[in-house]
């Protein structure tokens, strides 16, 4: 494992808009004009003031679009996360937002762009306590799963009305009952399934909630593949867990989708898994001062392929690649909640960005990060990864005929070095920094 310290300097400072779960941090397009947004779901229990009687949390649907408050809906009791996708529209985005008390609001922020409100579209009771929700797309059904603090996993399909005054509702139709506290929902992709649902367990444990039943002991039950946690002697297995699925990794065989599973001890682990087996790529335990949550996945360098991004309470946070070579953030803030992903700063431009919750009541997004490559430039292990360069190289350098002579000439040779200067842009374009100009 590599760790390279970086600071990053561009930020968005949201004052008095905060979240204490990240699972109320969600980018989506919800206005259907290529720009991501960034929705936050935010409850206020205002003044701690034992001389007044106790009040309802004070809920919030807020979207920030280019950084900046663009729409809000308000007084809807203790958000606890919130969700976006194709539900109740082939066409277009629907919002949900899910509270505490079992309500279930859903808005359309296509109509009427130019006003500060959302349209709210459907309100339903549904459960109480929901912890994270995912709409699933791509397969043309119109689900939301959601799971709930009491162990349960709930799929809802979304059933169309029949008229503009009743436009449809939601409808129960798989339940699901797990063994172990959830504390992140994700979607996988295998080779035979799409929208496979996933479900985080305690101690690094995953369970697949595949869409079927099964018969046992004479009553049908739905289907539950558990893989249980492969842990240390050591670890705590009630340890809580952050699952994400379907990342973009490279490996020998080209691109494959994996599983980024993180303990809140430290500990990371890549995992390739279908219904059947999961094998574990590898594990990596961080010397974190404090508690590991919001476990993401983003395009950060621009090739196509996913990084991990996970951040601590004191802020610290770490990118991984596939190659397990580590990225370190120290944000020197406390944060209570974190995500990562792709969104849009200004108009037709989206890009990698990492948003916090901090303890100072505000929204940090860091832009504009710039990341060509997680580990430190390097010439050799460039062409350690790219023999079929190194063949080309040696013959572009004449009498160089090892790595070594290579690496030696640029180091020493400054004519060498500017005549490589094409060779090395169009072949390993991000090695470019340590080519100064001449």
């Amino acid at each position: 494992m590599n760790i390279r310290n970086i600071t990053f300097v561009d930020r968005i400072e949201i004052p008095n808009a905060t979240t204490t779960t990240s699972t109320n941090l969600y980018l989506y397009d919800v206005d259907n004009d290529g720009d991501v947004e960034l929705l936050v779901g935010h409850w206020d229990l205002g003044e701690l003031d034992p001389g007044h009687e106790p009040i309802c949390p004070n809920g919030s649907l807020l979207i920030f679009k280019y950084g900046k408050m663009w729409k809000s809906y308000r007084d809807l009791n203790m958000v606890t996360c919130v969700t976006a996708g194709l539900l109740c529209f082939s066409d277009k985005p629907s919002v949900v937002v899910l509270c505490a008390d079992s309500g279930c609001y859903i808005f359309d922020a296509t109509v009427n762009t130019s006003d500060s409100q959302p349209k709210l579209i459907h309100t339903q009771q549904i459960a109480c306590n929901a912890k994270d929700a995912r709409i699933l797309e791509g397969d043309g059904s119109c689900d939301v799963v959601v799971a709930y603090s009491d162990r349960i996993v709930r799929l809802y399909k979304w059933v169309p009305g029949n008229s503009e005054a009743n436009l449809g509702e939601l409808v129960l139709l798989i339940k699901w009952e797990l063994a172990g506290q959830i504390s992140r929902i994700s979607l996988h992709s295998t080779p035979d399934q799409n929208n496979l649902m996933l479900a985080s367990q305690p101690g690094g444990g995953f369970a697949f909630l595949p869409k079927k039943f099964e018969s046992y002991d004479g009553r049908v039950c739905p289907t539950l593949v558990y893989h249980p946690p492969k842990q240390a002697p050591h670890q705590n297995s009630e340890t809580r867990t952050w699952i994400v699925g379907d990342l973009k990794t490279r490996s020998h065989n080209g691109i494959e989708r994996t599983i980024g599973i993180c303990l809140a001890d430290g500990t990371m682990h890549l995992v390739t898994a279908d219904l059947q087996k999961s094998e574990t790529i590898w594990t990596v335990n961080l010397p974190v001062n404090g508690e590991l949550f919001g476990l993401s996945k983003f395009d950060l360098t621009g090739d196509g392929i996913d990084e991990l991004a996970v951040c601590c309470w004191d802020g610290s946070t770490y990118i991984f690649n596939y190659d397990r070579d580590v990225l370190h953030f120290p944000l020197a803030q406390s944060c209570q909640a974190f995500t990562a992903g792709s969104m849009a700063t200004s108009p037709g431009r989206n890009e990698p960005v990492l948003i916090y919750s901090t303890c100072q009541r505000s929204i940090l997004i860091y832009y504009n990060l710039d990341v060509q490559s997680i580990p430190a430039y390097s010439l050799m292990l460039a062409l350690n990864k790219r023999k079929d360069l190194l063949e080309r190289l040696k013959e572009f350098s004449g009498n160089c005929k090892t790595t070594d002579c290579i690496i030696s000439r640029v180091q020493y040779n400054a004519s060498f070095s500017l005549n490589l200067r094409p060779f090395i842009f169009e072949h390993l374009g991000f090695l470019k920094p340590i080519f100064p100009v001449f």
